[in-house]
């Protein structure tokens, strides 16, 4: 399944580290829709933490 812009977004904003509130002032949202965007992230890749979403999306070059 595709990931949207945003969701990639998102998850290369994860593989920097930072934490959920920050990626939702960089992306200027509140830390609900970005936690709902990494839960759709981790189901779409059929995933289960943020270390392997983040190797996926970089062996898939997503960002």
């Amino acid at each position: 399944m595709k990931l949207s812009d945003l969701e990639v977004d998102v998850l290369e904003q994860m593989s920097k580290g930072l934490s959920y509130n920050a990626i939702a002032d960089n992306l200027v949202l509140s830390t609900g829709p970005i936690r709902k965007y990494i839960e759709n992230i981790y189901r779409k890749l059929q995933l289960h933490n943020k270390l392997e979403a983040v190797q996926k999306a970089r062996r898939n070059n997503l960002f």
